[in-house]
């Protein structure tokens, strides 16, 4: 595959930040009161992008009797949670109206949108509400047909590879690539809980960027904050994670989402964290101080023309005012030429060098 890192995610390459992506969802289920909140909330705390999911109808998924049970960890209580599918998917079901009235406030606000989305209605309305990018769910990574329409509308592209094999992956960006898409970028989604910390294999993340010739980032599915951290780290040029509100009770993906009022400490972490990290060279200017604390030679007894240079006859200390030690192959094993009290620094003529 081409390198394809151009457009929307090298914009943020450039940047030197990596894309922190809030993933407001369904959290709020339908209670749309609550979900302006939490875009306030993101807004006060400097997020530049939110994220959500268009679910407008429930026939994405079977009906009760044929779509079984949604297992997911109540992070409230520590237990397991069986909820049937069609249910879950039907307290979460908006209008495109009311998706189109929270996605404007965020925009008004100053922030992008990028959004999941389970069908062409809901990739078509993406479109066009002016989102940034449009996610494809670990779901639907063999979904080819939704995968080459969402190719053709011409957004930048993320691709969730949960419960995906890498030769999966390779095949949903070569289907996307195929119709022309060119602006993709790959999330590793590790396990949640209540899987432990060994289970999130943040290496794969790069693995993934690096085989399939694109960006790469995180969809963060850990109880706390702290892969975020080494995502950023990483190279990471997203960072996805759920972010619910501060009282949620037990909820689909509550167990790894993060209490809105955290963000803001996070979100300065994270930059805090890309700032660091540099360029990877450095440069110093021939004109600088120098270093005050590098030490040099000083005569650790009085000396005596004839004396033998030696760990036995010098000590070292700073700063260097005579001769530094970084020049001591040049001086050990030769003879002093005038006398050096105790103390006293050692410096270039107090050295007789063989053949001078």
């Amino acid at each position: 595959m081409s390198e394809t890192t151009c457009g929307y995610w090298q914009q943020i390459q450039t940047s030197g930040r990596p894309l922190f992506l809030p993933d407001i969802g369904t959290y709020f289920n339908q209670d749309m009161q609550q979900a302006e909140a939490l875009v306030d909330s993101l807004a006060e705390a400097g997020v530049t992008t939110i994220k959500g999911e268009i679910l407008q109808t429930a026939e994405i998924c079977l009906d009760a009797h044929l779509s079984g049970n949604e297992r997911y960890w109540g992070h409230k209580d520590g237990q397991v949670v069986e909820e049937n599918y069609r249910a879950l998917i039907e307290r979460k079901v908006l209008p495109l109206s009311a998706y189109e009235t929270l996605f404007r406030y965020a925009q008004r606000k100053g922030m992008d949108v990028v959004v999941s989305v389970y069908d062409f209605e809901g990739a078509d309305f993406a479109k066009q509400i002016g989102c940034k990018a449009i996610k494809i769910a670990s779901s639907n990574v063999t979904h080819q047909p939704l995968i080459e329409y969402i190719a053709t509308l011409g957004l930048p592209t993320i691709f969730d590879t949960g419960h995906t094999s890498l030769e999966e992956a390779a095949r949903a960006v070569n289907w996307a690539t195929d119709q022309g898409a060119t602006d993709i970028l790959v999330e590793h989604s590790p396990p949640g809980p209540p899987n432990p910390p060994q289970m999130h294999n943040l290496k794969f993340m790069q693995t993934l960027g690096h085989s399939l010739g694109v960006p790469y980032g995180l969809s963060d599915h850990h109880g706390g904050e702290e892969m975020l951290y080494a995502a950023t780290a990483m190279g990471a040029l997203v960072l996805e994670k759920g972010v619910c509100p501060d009282d949620m009770g037990n909820e689909q993906d509550g167990g790894h989402a993060m209490p809105v009022s955290q963000v803001k400490s996070v979100l300065g972490k994270i930059h805090n964290i890309a700032d660091a990290l540099g360029n990877g060279i450095r440069h110093l200017d021939r004109k600088r101080e120098k270093y005050v604390s590098r030490m040099g030679l000083v005569a650790k007894q009085d000396l005596q023309p004839g004396d033998i240079v030696s760990v036995e006859t010098v000590h070292f200390a700073f700063p260097a005012k005579g001769i530094k030690t970084e020049y001591w192959s040049e001086v050990v094993g030769h003879c002093m030429t005038r006398p050096v009290k105790a103390g006293e620094v050692i410096d270039w003529p107090d050295i007789q060098f063989n053949g001078s």
